[in-house]
């Protein structure tokens, strides 16, 4: 990929014209393109690599107010993942709804940007028609020497919170740009096969939700585009923001690209494609992933009518190397040597999805109250009308020669292994709401709706290893001791097995986002029909806020309580290697959390709680289980980003708890470390950063990782931690432009290493080696 990238690099310095960018973006596509096809290795990055964090439940506030989240910021450049942390250097966040006046603004290393007489009106026009939640506007980053100009709005439609926007910013900052990773830029720790794009799962507990409908996908979800999340724009200009990362020798290469580009067709309406890969051939024999994401969205904002619609497609290639055969003579001096327990497994899935949200408006209307002498007219909250339609098609393909029952002892029908499953949901969702008056002192506004939710499951096993003719006796096997009956003029299918389910749910809402001192916000639903019949959900969230000279602090207390069945390929599984047919009872989750913010502080503290009832979990035979006693989940946060001089010190550490570490194994403590030196090499031209990063946890009992279905289970053979994860890195910035350079797995130099090496059981991570990247916007 050099070649092509130095040749994108070359035009877009010698061609400066007034489109410069599209020609950038041309150029991106056409020369990475080829060299990504060409390598057996490629895939897709971080999700929303363009962007850095999103807020939800936000609100608009003065322009020189720095904005929390109730969390506080995180990775490098925006501020943060839902309910999550806390940025180093750039800017922290609080997750916060009400708006605060001028004299009690926050005061953060910030600089608020200047809005044009057309973004104010706009932000005050989606204030007054639409959003329940108004919008926040943007605020610049001390370390922003380019900040994009504020004629380019990033915002995401959150549909639970009745179409309000929430202003998110453009990547443009230094801080945590090294950091490509989607594992470790979106969780305090978390533990992946090796390679980026790999399947992974979270160390906290606290960021692991209940195994969803199709959860096959769950552990490569970071991956993926989704329509719930897809960024939309407003921009006064074509937008294109590019990024490109490598690392390694190009027998092990890591490649990451990135692509946005948007602009608006008119004053309304906005158009844009979002182009993610992430290639990675791994260290190890049979490790790599080559995996793309791509969206079309388009968002149009009248007076009364507005839709937000996006198409997603994503493909995500695998190859299953199944960890060490042997782990004991693990060989880090020459890991193509290591034999693997499979040298030929494959996975493919492949996702489509579609999605449609809209709304509509009346007419604002009047009410006149008469007094004695007097005839007053009162503004009264109107209706708002919701319709949002999705659909997802969803099939996940397992491919192995090799006998794999030295890797679980599972039945099986032969070592040739061609497996594959389908999902399929078309989904629709009325709401009818009353919005709150911000005016008033007191005030709540509240929704209603009806969810319709039309399910298709289906599970293919295929080929059979001989040939029968359709005349012949069902073979025996040591799947449920026979094969189910099946037509046998499939000459591909051997057994197919098919669900369909029409789920029906009532949903409502009941909130307030205006309150100074104290906002709430509490959602449920509840299942009547179809195979979730009798599911219910319900969360909340309340915020108490008090005010200093120094700002606004916060303490959230939140909570949900689930009650529902698991899902249905928990309940009925087949394939070649694995199968399970379960009568699992309905599960009880209720978790709380409570958090205190000080954002003048850059401090978060938090405290998490689960009660886990008939709790379902994969055992040692890779097969689900569900947990016979209750079992109690805690974990204490805190995160604290500390700036002397030029210096920036960023600590996440967290402990856990868990009542039954047979079923649930934590790592007592977990935590990661961030430092740097900020400067000038050339005073206000060439800004960067010299720093390292550090990911640490203690010892305890990782999952292993079954492949053909691609879940994580317990194992009780060794323990894996206790060592650091090291990275140093130095990162620059010209103008619009950033780039870095990042020395990966120290630890391997410093220390010969042995069986610990691992976050995965049986999954060593990768050596030593150099990655660098860069990223460039273009907007004028």
């Amino acid at each position: 990929m050099t070649t092509g990238f130095g040749e994108v690099i070359l035009s877009a310095y010698l061609c400066k014209m007034k489109n410069v960018h599209i020609f950038f973006m041309l150029c991106s596509f056409i020369s990475c393109w080829m060299n990504f096809s060409m390598s057996p290795t490629v895939y897709g990055q971080e999700r929303n690599a363009s962007v850095t964090a999103v807020f939800q439940d936000t609100v608009s506030m003065p322009d020189t107010t720095a904005v929390f989240q109730d969390s506080v910021s995180m990775p490098d450049t925006i501020a943060v993942l839902r309910d999550t942390v806390s940025m180093p250097d750039t800017m922290a966040v609080l997750r916060d709804t009400t708006a605060i006046p001028d004299s009690m603004a926050v005061q953060t290393d910030t600089a608020a940007l200047v809005l044009s007489d057309i973004d104010r009106q706009m932000l005050a026009d989606s204030i007054k028609r639409e959003d329940s939640i108004p919008s926040v506007m943007l605020i610049g980053l001390k370390d922003q020497l380019d900040t994009l100009p504020n004629r380019i709005f990033a915002y995401q439609v959150l549909e639970r919170n009745s179409f309000a926007r929430t202003q998110i910013e453009i990547d443009t900052a230094l801080s945590r740009f090294e950091i490509n990773n989607p594992v470790m830029r979106n969780y305090f720790a978390g533990s992946y096969l090796g390679n980026n794009g790999l399947s992974y799962y979270p160390i906290g507990f606290e960021a692991r939700k209940r195994l969803s409908d199709c959860f096959f996908t769950d552990h490569v979800a970071l991956y993926m585009h989704v329509p719930e999340e897809t960024i939309y724009y407003q921009t006064q200009m074509p937008f294109t923001l590019a990024a490109y990362s490598s690392a390694g020798s190009k027998a092990e290469n890591e490649s990451v690209l990135s692509v946005v580009h948007t602009q608006n067709v008119n004053e309304k309406w906005n158009v844009g494609l979002d182009y993610d890969i992430i290639a990675s051939a791994g260290q190890f024999p049979n490790q790599n992933s080559s995996d793309h994401a791509i969206s079309l969205f388009s968002a149009y904002r009248g007076k009364q009518y507005s839709m937000y619609t996006n198409f997603n497609w994503n493909n995500i290639r695998m190859r299953e190397n199944g960890g060490l055969a042997d782990i004991d003579n693990f060989n880090a001096d020459a890991p193509k040597t290591n034999v693997m327990r499979s040298m030929s497994g494959k996975t493919v899935m492949l996702n489509r999805s579609f999605y449609v949200t809209h709304s509509y408006a009346p007419k604002e209307m009047r009410l006149f109250s008469k007094t004695e002498n007097t005839t007053d007219s009162v503004n009264v909250s109107r209706f708002t009308f919701q319709h949002t339609l999705k659909y997802e098609w969803t099939k996940r393909e397992y491919t192995d020669t090799a006998n794999y029952l030295r890797l679980n002892p599972t039945n099986f029908l032969t070592q040739q292994t061609h497996d594959s499953l389908y999902f399929r949901r078309l989904e629709n969702h009325f709401e009818l709401m009353i919005k709150e008056q911000a005016r008033n002192r007191v005030t709540a506004g509240f929704s209603v709706g009806l969810l319709s939710e039309m399910d298709r499951y289906n599970t293919n096993i295929l080929p059979w290893p001989v040939v029968v003719s359709h005349d012949d006796p069902l073979p025996e096997t040591g799947w449920g001791g026979q094969i189910p009956p099946v037509s046998w003029t499939d000459s591909i299918v051997a057994y197919r097995e098919s669900r369909r389910y029409f789920n029906t749910a009532v949903t409502g809402r009941f909130f307030n986002h205006t309150g100074k001192y104290m906002n709430w916000d509490f959602n449920g639903r509840f299942y009547f029909t179809g195979y979730k019949l009798g599911n219910m959900n319900i969360n909340g969230t309340i915020r108490f806020h008090y005010y200093t000279d120094k700002g606004k602090n916060s303490l959230l207390l939140g909570g949900s309580i689930e009650n529902a069945k698991p899902a249905y390929f928990l309940e009925e599984y087949a394939s070649n290697l694995v199968e399970w047919k379960t009568n699992f009872d309905p599960s009880q989750e209720i978790r709380l959390r409570g958090e205190f913010l000080m954002p003048h502080r850059h401090l978060k503290v938090g405290l998490y709680l689960s009660h886990l009832n008939r709790y379902v979990y994969f055992n040692e035979q890779a097969k689900p289980e569900q947990a016979s006693e209750l079992l109690i989940v805690g974990t204490g946060f805190l995160e604290k980003d500390i700036h002397w001089w030029k210096l920036h010190f960023l600590f996440r550490l967290y402990g856990q708890y868990s009542s039954n570490a047979g079923i649930i194994p934590l790592p007592a403590f977990a935590g990661y470390q961030s430092t740097c030196f900020e400067g000038w090499l050339v005073k206000d031209v060439l800004n960067f950063q010299l720093g390292w990063d550090v990911n640490y946890h203690t010892l305890y009992y990782a999952y292993d990782y079954m492949p053909p279905t691609g879940m994580f289970f317990l194992q009780e053979n060794r323990k894996t931690g206790g060592f650091p994860f090291v990275d140093a890195f130095m990162n620059f910035r010209i103008k619009k432009a950033r780039f870095f350079v990042k020395t990966e797995g120290l630890y391997s130099l410093i220390k010969p290493l042995g069986k610990e090496y691992f976050m995965v059981y049986r999954y060593p991570m990768n050596l030593f080696r150099v990655k660098f990247g860069i990223s460039w916007a273009f907007y004028d």
